[in-house]
């Protein structure tokens, strides 16, 4: 067997070779960091997708490798110091003014007077995000945007940002909110992540509220601490940050990870805590010989008409979808459901509360009706050893040696966002065994799940037994 150094070797230059073969094949050259991101021919390629996190496994395997270990200790202690640097740029519009100022960059004395910052302290923060291949430093204390940079950017002129602070976030891709939501209300209450663990009074609990946001904030929850009236801007962000989130992740096992063709002409799918119907939107273009009941709290209903009036208002106007509210801790009041649908919904709850939502959907489900979770699926870090190999979907292929089984920092968005759920309301997203621990006793079983490339979520499908 190779040693480890020839191995991760192997995986590099075969990859890149790949890689660089692939976009010959197609005449396109392979992105530069010195152009703005945006979205190619070759991102649907499965077999490059694959490629491509091999590589970054590899690459980060042979970081770790190699790197002395006091220097990676040392290296993560003082890694805070990124977000909270992209925090400080993108509240100070400085993607945006890169952006105008074209691809020369701008001196760091006319980007401090553009933000009203200090140009030598906004000069070490961008030359420290610069090392870190967000920003580029083209000349000595001028500054340039990149690939990277660019996502950071609301696509708004600096005078309307100037102008209209409030609405910095709207109507834009959402990932420049996701970094305001992340490296603020979120950040500032990960600090109290070591005493929230460590508290006998909080480590054991499954109460919402006993979590590291209540500790920061006061005991409310993160979705009482946004309707305030002196968090309006940071409710608008939370909710382009959420659009953010949905759009950078892949739809695929949301259309393939289950066969929503074989469902009878006219079966109801119930979208159960569905918000405005963004995910059921993406289900009516694809099927539509499927009938949609969106439920959510009275409150965002009428959100969620001006949506659909938005987006389709034709599929309201037929009844082909409805939006009530519901409570989802009650009694479920449609007993005729071919699916009761959830995404994103039990990630937000503690096994003890989840397990009540999903035994009122017991309650109202016939013999036919299915259960369908839109989830992230936590990787284990070790080999699963064919443990749920009963299961289909639930095994996938074992990366080239010596590749962690979840490819390392590849599974980082599912790993985090787990540690954010534990941060915000003592929730989790789940491995495979933890799902299968929650729906113990509620009166479902797993069945499959669903996956595609690229799709860092799966698709749970349940079915009723006895309880």
């Amino acid at each position: 067997m190779s040693t480890q150094l020839a191995a991760l070797s192997n995986i590099l230059s075969s990859g890149i070779a790949t890689i660089e073969s692939k976009y010959s094949q197609h005449g396109i050259p392979f992105p530069s960091i010195d152009e703005p991101f945006k979205p190619g021919p070759l991102d649907d390629d499965a077999v490059l997708a694959e490629t491509i996190d091999h590589v970054i496994a590899a690459a980060a395997h042979l970081i770790a490798l190699v790197k002395p270990a006091p220097r990676s200790v040392a290296e993560c202690a003082l890694s805070f110091y990124l977000p909270l640097s992209l925090s400080v740029v993108v509240s100070a519009n400085v993607p945006e003014i890169l952006r105008e100022a074209g691809p020369e960059g701008l001196h760091i004395k006319n980007i401090g007077d553009k933000c009203g910052a200090d140009p030598d302290k906004m000069g070490r923060i961008l030359r420290y995000l610069a090392t870190n291949h967000f920003f580029t430093e083209v000349l000595p204390d001028t500054f340039a945007g990149n690939r990277i940079s660019s996502v950071l950017d609301t696509g708004k002129s600096v005078a309307t940002l100037k102008a209209d602070p409030m609405s910095k976030h709207d109507d834009t891709s959402g990932l420049p909110a996701l970094l305001g939501h992340c490296t603020d209300e979120m950040l500032k209450a990960a600090v109290y992540l070591e005493d929230n663990t460590l508290d006998p009074k909080t480590s054991a609990s499954q109460d919402p509220l006993d979590c590291p946001f209540s500790r920061a904030f006061g005991r409310e929850s993160l979705f009482d601490f946004m309707e305030k009236p002196e968090n309006d801007f940071r409710k608008r962000r939370f909710g382009a940050a959420m659009h953010g989130a949905s759009s950078s992740i892949s739809s695929g096992a949301l259309l393939t990870g289950f066969d929503w063709k074989s469902l009878k002409q006219d079966a109801l799918v119930v979208d159960v805590g569905g918000g405005i119907g963004s995910t059921t939107l993406q289900l009516t273009k694809a099927f539509h010989h499927l009938r949609y009941v969106i439920q959510d709290r009275p409150q965002v209903i009428p959100d969620g008409v001006r949506f659909w009036e938005g987006e389709n208002p034709d599929a309201l106007k037929s009844g082909r979808v409805q939006l009530t509210a519901h409570d989802f801790f009650e009694p479920q009041p449609i007993k005729t459901a071919s699916v009761f649908f959830m995404r994103y919904i039990t990630h937000d709850w503690p096994d003890a509360y989840a397990k009540k939502i999903l035994k009122q959907l017991r309650i109202a489900a016939q013999s036919y009706t299915k259960l369908i979770l839109y989830e992230f699926l936590v990787p284990y870090a070790a080999p699963s050893n064919k443990e749920f190999s009963h299961i289909p979907g639930a095994e996938v292929p074992i990366p080239p040696f010596p590749l962690l089984p979840n490819l390392g920092p590849v599974s980082n968005v599912t790993m985090v966002a787990d540690l954010q759920m534990m941060i915000a309301s003592n929730a989790k997203e789940r491995t495979l065994g933890q799902f299968i621990d929650l729906v113990n006793g509620t009166g479902w079983k797993l069945v499959s799940i669903g996956r595609s490339p690229k799709d860092t979520m799966a698709l749970f499908t349940f079915e009723p037994v006895e309880f």
